[in-house]
């Protein structure tokens, strides 16, 4: 069965760019008669805002997005991701690193945005502390899975992010190795999701498969950008909340699905059901990263700052 899933991190309110993964993982699940689930990723307890959570939900209920099964947060599985570190630590698959960012940046040749890190701790046996980072020794020799709207994907994980963390020297747990169980926790079997996101992919791949976990079904959608910076709650729109239909059809306009004049005024509901039918992933493949023009907003709140 299709279990699909949308993930916020309650750091503020909706913004069109989350909208879209929303929207898109909805969709594709309704489309295959699957469940979608919502998870509430709120492990990185620094980015927290008080009261965000309840507001993500209500706006996502009031554009008639409701999600199946019981709400799932991240927070709950702590014990979870301290298990899994503890296997990983036994195959001695894992090792504490005491490099910081400004040594991995000085050592790192790479011209890619993320540095790669070049293995320097591995061996060292540096005694844990609550300072040091854990990493995974990332030894598949390459990765390869199909993506639905970017095609292959291949990469050779030392090459492209060397061994990579899974708790951070906060002594949070890193996002790549949460994102993973999550998803196994809850099923998930289809995972569609910004394009931001794709270099993330080969190590949540690479944990699923190490971990045996059941393959996953990627698809990474285009994202929307101003000023060739990511959409986000720092950086663009909010949700008008007096209008959430103008709010679906500008999602679907962005999604370059097909849409009917007289759908535009209807409901929340009416526009979801018909957008359900009509659901087509092949713009999604013609399609890049897409810039909106900053002096044109999407969608205008002035609830939110």
């Amino acid at each position: 069965m299709y279990i699909g899933r949308f993930a916020p991190t309650p750091s503020g309110p909706l913004h069109f760019g989350s909208i879209i993964t929303a929207l898109a993982s909805y969709l594709d699940a309704k489309q295959n008669n699957g469940q979608w689930k919502v998870r509430i990723d709120d492990i990185d307890s620094p980015r927290i805002v008080e009261g965000a959570e309840s507001l993500i939900l209500k706006n996502l209920e009031s554009l008639g997005l409701f999600w199946d099964d019981k709400i799932s947060r991240q927070s709950e599985n702590i014990q979870e991701y301290k298990n899994i570190l503890e296997m990983l630590k036994g195959k001695n698959l894992t090792y504490n690193c005491n490099c910081s960012r400004k040594q991995i940046a000085l050592s790192n040749q790479s011209d890619l945005n993320e540095p790669i890190y070049n293995n320097h701790c591995r061996g060292m046996q540096h005694p844990l502390s609550n300072k040091s980072a854990i990493r995974l020794i990332a030894d598949y020799k390459s990765m390869q899975f199909i993506d639905r709207t970017q095609g292959p994907q291949s990469t050779d994980i030392n090459n492209s992010a060397g061994d990579f963390i899974i708790k951070r020297s906060d002594q949070l747990y890193a996002y790549q190795l949460a994102v993973v169980i999550d998803d196994q926790l809850q099923s998930v079997t289809n995972i569609v999701r910004g394009t931001d996101l794709l270099s993330s992919t080969i190590k949540q791949y690479y944990i699923n498969n190490l971990l045996n976990f059941p393959e996953k079904t990627y698809m990474h959608i285009p994202i929307a950008t101003i000023n060739n910076r990511k959409l986000s709650k720092g950086n663009g729109d909010k949700v008008n909340n007096n209008n959430f239909s103008l709010v679906l059809i500008e999602g679907l306009k962005f999604l370059k699905q097909k849409i009917e004049k007289n759908i535009e005024d209807a409901s929340p509901r009416e526009i979801l059901k018909y957008a359900v039918k009509n659901w087509d992933t092949i713009p999604l493949q013609q399609i890049k990263d897409i810039e909106l023009n900053p002096n044109q907003r999407v969608i205008a709140d002035n609830a939110h700052t």
